[in-house]
């Protein structure tokens, strides 16, 4: 079966808190099978007390600046939190696999409580999934974290966006004034736009999601 482009997002009350770490490749640190395909997520290890000042639950992102050519480019990854008091205050612990995305065996990042990720999931691993509606709730280990998500909306092998409004897997072409399906770009803009349903099908590749709690 294809595959889920899982989005999960954080409904966080305020912008996250973000600090300057430490980043320091250690050997205590594995790379997990899949991360480089984005199935999985890595691992960061840190102090109770960096993940406490960060805020953080479960996911914790670091975020560095390349240099290419003339051009800097963000670099961002998302990690899952594991605690070690082994770890110094105000460092995070990686695997060798996330240095080398990076840069480096030790640099300074920004870090902060992720707002939103994603993971390649096999259909036949969430075939609880298919026939569920926009607004419904599904309970499911991600990463080895069990979380509680709420679908939120979605698109089709094509692109064409799931509608919260619009009953059933089935494509429909609908005039619309606003999204999802349409963003319009002057007041009162309508157009008529190809639109999935609300119901989730074997046709949907990407599902976005919010953590409940």
């Amino acid at each position: 079966m294809p595959d889920f482009k899982l989005v999960i997002s954080d409904p966080q009350t305020k912008e996250p808190k973000v600090m300057t770490v430490k980043v320091k490749v250690s050997e205590k640190v594995e790379s997990v099978k899949g991360e480089k395909e984005g199935r999985a997520l890595p691992i960061a290890l840190i102090n109770q007390k960096t993940k406490e000042a960060l805020g953080l639950d479960n996911f914790l992102t670091i975020e560095t600046v390349k240099q290419e050519g003339d051009k800097k480019q963000k670099v961002k990854t998302h990690l899952l939190v594991k605690v070690s008091n082994e770890v110094p205050e105000n460092e995070v612990w990686v695997s060798q696999t996330v240095g080398e995305k990076h840069g480096g065996n030790e640099f300074e990042a920004k870090a902060y409580r992720t707002k939103a990720f994603q993971l390649m999931v096999s259909q036949d691993k969430l075939t609880q999934l298919i026939g569920m509606r926009i607004g419904e709730v599904f309970e499911t280990n991600v990463a080895g974290v069990n979380l509680k998500l709420k679908i939120t909306g979605g698109s089709d092998n094509s692109g064409f966006t799931m509608r919260f409004d619009v009953t059933g897997p089935a494509k429909r072409k609908l005039l619309l004034s606003g999204p999802p399906g349409l963003h319009p770009y002057e007041d009162g803009m309508r157009k008529k736009k190809t639109v999935r349903g609300n119901q989730i099908s074997p046709e949907i590749v990407q599902v976005n999601t919010v953590i409940v709690r």
